[in-house]
């Protein structure tokens, strides 16, 4: 059954689906999702694994070239990096969000929507600059992103309807990417 519907089906199509489907001489997962699909305007979604508070530790742990917490604390790299930042080590989301400040945003958290969201991951967050401007670190200037920071301001700007904390957020990542650039 081809999936390229994108409208509501009226209840005779979905009678006539059902009817073909009786017809088959062995129903199997593969029939009855492909008519799933079908009734659905297309494939589903699959479904985000979320990263476990393990994976993320391990990941940090790695990056810092770490066996456990204990030896990160004390990694001079790590403590001069959080100088001024309290942070504890025990639980999903303390390893969550050195994860997302050190390795990356994970994987359920991208291609996310809402007033808080731009190019799929929540600034309040992740602090992306380069993918939240859309901009490519190695080849933009500092024009490329003063324009971006402009267009992105035009949506986010409380004046505009924005969330005021998403404008103080792109106004820190614009800030951060020129102190680099000079």
């Amino acid at each position: 059954m081809p999936n390229s519907r994108r409208r509501k089906l009226k209840k005779t199509e979905v009678l006539q689906l059902i009817a073909q489907l009786q017809e088959e001489e062995s129903l199997n997962s593969d029939v009855l999702l492909a008519f799933a699909e079908k009734i659905n305007g297309g494939p589903f979604a699959e479904q985000k694994q979320e990263i476990t508070r393990d994976e993320a530790k391990e990941a940090v742990l790695k990056k810092f070239d770490c066996k456990n917490a204990t030896e990160l604390r004390k990694n001079n790299t790590f403590a001069m990096a959080m100088t001024g930042e309290t942070f504890a080590l025990r639980s999903r989301e303390d390893w969550l969000k050195l994860y997302r400040r050190w390795i990356g945003v994970p994987q359920e958290e991208r291609n996310q929507e809402g007033k808080t969201c731009i190019n799929g991951i929540n600034v309040l967050e992740n602090f992306r600059p380069w993918h939240v401007f859309g901009l490519d670190s190695s080849k933009a200037t500092k024009e490329d992103v003063v324009n971006s920071f402009r267009s992105l301001v035009k949506i986010h700007h409380p004046d505009v309807g924005g969330d005021r904390r998403v404008f103080e957020q792109l106004e820190k990542m614009k800030n951060s990417i020129l102190a680099l650039m000079k």
